[in-house]
């Protein structure tokens, strides 16, 4: 098989693209036995509007065509599994966590015939969506079961982007295994995949279900409370006050659960500070982000909802940049702690909402919050904590970001989409100043490259602290944590951001683990 890129055509019809594949190659139709499209990406930069398809194409005399530059031999993406290794296994693993990292964990683990154990500290997924709605229009926070924890994991309430740089075989197992359970098969070419939070929902459930067919076990509103360790290698698990044998765990703690961190750090394992970014979430109509990025082609329904990446690099040498931009979707309160307030931004399938919003993060490191070990988990919560206390509870604190820059208290004109409700405040005097001069730099730069991304009425919220892990569990080349049987994965620690990246390295980690530990041989 060869690949051939950057086959464009003016539609989705299958005998254009098989059209333009023979013209490209200059080759009969007799000469090409089979083709399939890897990946689907659409160019408006022009007037008229391209569909450019990268594809695998099966012909005759495949080497003659090696020596163009926009072919080259189709790799290898078959995904191998692990085999197991010889040590024996005395108890069933336990998963610890069920966002992606864990999802995927468990899912490999099943498959190979392991049976896992999955401790989830939150809810399953139905009961969880019910508490996590409730406390957005004013219930009570419950600590345990959020938009952090819980079935699902902080990915549940996300965009659902799909969407990674890396080339590893395991990203199209991920895409293929979200596809087998139930998300669009369009995952499979689209360069811009994402599945929305409704559809994610099911995804879990199915795979939830499927586990369990293959011998997996879930424990849900069940906290790890501590671990022991004897001899360099891991025994026992206490969970909500009870203790179980355990030898081969996989921490996917996700980046939310600091009490988690700190006993896992009292019980010996080494971690170190990470750089990670603080911001907040800006929201713009989706038909102000529709004509700007894609002006006269702004209403055409094969590109909307646009989508827009925007980076700078400020005097200071600070990074400033868009990150999980959610087309038609909504900025949510992502709390997990009492007395703290955090967002997030969230879309659902169709990202049919009326605004667009994106996170605008500043890149932050030692020189802004010490070199202690947990130092920047610290600087986070003061930032959440600081936010909590200027509006006085879980209202979002909100500001036009011309306002922002300015000065002015301007009456709202895209309206904000956080519940319960949000606050007038001036965020200058909530993120710390280095965050604040940052963005102070930047945004006059955003609407100098996108006219209207400030002068709009953007709306600015904030704080978006949870972006990423502020610590990185240190891990072994066999991926361990330096005891034997202790796995760390995910975003919780520090090898991964987002669901794609969280997926594959779960599936890493439960790989290592078969193929160390036999199970029921």
């Amino acid at each position: 098989m060869i690949r051939l890129f950057q086959v464009k055509c003016a539609s989705e019809d299958q005998k254009e693209i098989e059209a333009r594949i023979l013209k490209k190659l200059h080759i009969e139709k007799r000469d090409l036995f089979a083709w399939s499209i890897h990946r689907k990406s659409v160019d408006a930069r022009h007037r008229e509007i391209f569909f450019s398809y990268t594809v695998d194409c099966s012909v005759r005399n495949e080497q003659r065509f090696l020596k163009r530059k926009d072919i080259q031999p189709t790799p290898d993406e078959t995904y191998h599994p692990a085999q197991p290794g010889s040590h024996p296994l005395k108890t069933r693993p336990y998963v610890i966590g069920f966002g992606p990292a864990g999802m995927f964990a468990a899912y490999t683990l099943a498959q190979a015939g392991y049976c896992p154990v999955i401790i989830e500290r939150g809810s399953r997924i139905e009961q969880r969506r019910q508490k996590t709605e409730s406390f957005w229009h004013g219930g009570p926070l419950d600590p345990e079961c959020n938009v952090q924890f819980g079935e699902g994991g902080a990915g549940a309430f996300s965009d659902g982007k799909l969407t990674t740089r890396s080339k590893d075989p395991r990203c199209r197992k991920v895409l293929s295994d979200l596809v087998h359970l139930g998300a669009d098969p369009e995952i499979l070419i689209d360069q811009h995949p994402h599945i929305g939070t409704d559809a994610f929902e099911q995804i879990i459930i199915a795979l939830r279900k499927e586990i369990e067919q293959l011998g997996g076990t879930f424990c849900f509103d069940a906290r790890l409370d501590d671990l022991q360790i004897e001899n360099g290698k891991l025994t026992g698990i206490c969970v909500n006050g009870s203790w179980s044998d355990c030898s081969a765990l996989i921490l996917a703690i996700g980046h939310s659960a600091r009490d988690t961190v700190m006993m896992l750090h009292h019980r010996g394992l080494a971690m170190e500070n990470k750089r990670f970014a603080v911001g907040v979430r800006i929201e713009h109509t989706q038909e102000w982000v529709n004509r700007a990025m894609l002006r006269d082609h702004s209403t055409d329904p094969r590109l909307i909802p646009a989508r827009y990446q925007l980076t700078y690099t400020t005097s200071a040498n600070k990074g400033v940049y868009t990150f999980c931009m959610c087309p038609g979707g909504y900025v949510i309160s992502a709390c997990a702690q009492p007395g703290h307030l955090v967002v997030n931004g969230m879309s659902y399938a169709d990202r049919g909402g009326t605004n667009a919003n994106s996170a605008l993060l500043v890149q932050v490191d030692a020189s802004d919050y010490g070199n202690e070990l947990f130092a920047g988990l610290h600087y986070q919560e003061a930032i959440e904590q600081k936010a909590y206390e200027v509006v006085g509870g879980y209202q979002a604190c909100c500001q036009r970001a011309d306002d922002y820059l300015y000065g002015g208290k301007h009456a709202f004109t895209v309206q904000p989409t956080y519940q319960p409700a949000v606050s007038a405040v001036d965020l200058n005097t909530v993120l710390p100043m280095p965050v604040n001069d940052a963005l102070h730099e930047a945004l006059p730069h955003f609407e100098a490259k996108v006219p209207g991304f400030v002068s709009s009425g953007a709306v600015l919220t904030a704080p978006e602290t949870r972006s990423s892990s502020a610590v990185r569990i240190v891990r072994n080349t066999d991926l361990t944590a330096g005891f034997t049987g202790v796995y760390p994965c995910g975003e919780g620690s520090g090898y991964a951001g987002g669901i794609m990246t969280s997926a594959v390295d779960g599936i890493r980690c439960a790989e290592k683990l078969i193929e160390y530990f036999a199970y029921g041989q």
